[in-house]
């Protein structure tokens, strides 16, 4: 079955050069679709309008090409950031549960848009079958817990919560966070997957689920609210 979750504008615009990035994100997006391990090249071809002949001017296999797809959903997610220096700088000016929460917020929507939710989608169903892959969500991770972690120590007004315990705080919060976002992109999918005749693309031209995005910015305030005690 080709790969059928694919952007509007994509469809409409006309087809870019074909290069390797071009390449990777045509697996992404069927991989999206139906996992990595059920993705063709064929698939890939199609979805890109080229022959299949035409992707090995460019990767020699597909595991050449899973190669590079690691290496870009790495460097994308360099630049994915839960709460930035920017942002940091600001805990002793704005409030710290707004503060939070927005950056929260923004995290979790970051993920409604091309290619980030192709890639987390990959990267979270991956990491079960491939050390690589494996080792960029535990690193993505860790970067998030550490930037928790800073937010949470600069605005600790809590003499008995120490280092250790806002460093076992910060974990609780990351996985609990990423479970929220497990969850909202699973359901966003699954919206698409019921209403079939909403067509291609329908994913990323949903709304924002108000709901959850509510859920998501309660937890934040709860959890900042026991370091302000």
């Amino acid at each position: 079955m080709p790969c059928k979750l694919t952007t509007g504008s994509l469809n409409s615009m006309p087809r870019p050069l074909i290069n390797q990035e071009k390449i990777i994100e045509a697996a992404l997006f069927c991989a999206f679709d139906k996992g990595m391990g059920e993705t063709s090249l064929n698939d890939i071809s199609n979805y890109l309008s080229i022959k299949k002949a035409s992707l090995y001017n460019h990767f020699a296999s597909k595991e050449d090409m899973l190669k590079a797809i690691y290496t870009y959903c790495s460097d994308f997610y360099k630049k994915v950031n839960l709460i930035s220096d920017e942002e940091l700088s600001k805990t002793s000016s704005t409030q710290p549960e707004k503060l939070f929460k927005s950056c929260c917020v923004n995290f979790i929507k970051k993920h409604e848009v091309d290619p980030l939710s192709q890639i987390y989608t990959f990267i979270s169903s991956e990491k079960y079958f491939t050390k690589d892959v494996l080792d960029i969500y535990c690193s993505q991770l860790e970067k998030l817990e550490n930037q928790t972690f800073l937010f949470f120590k600069l605005i600790n007004k809590n003499s008995s919560i120490d280092n250790a315990a806002i460093k076992k705080e910060a974990r609780y919060f990351c996985m609990g966070l990423m479970s929220f976002l497990d969850r909202y992109i699973a359901v966003r999918k699954e919206t698409i997957r019921q209403n079939p005749e909403s067509g291609v693309g329908a994913l990323f031209a949903l709304p924002s689920d108000d709901k959850m995005i509510s859920e998501v910015s309660k937890f934040a305030e709860s959890t900042v609210q026991q370091f302000l005690a």
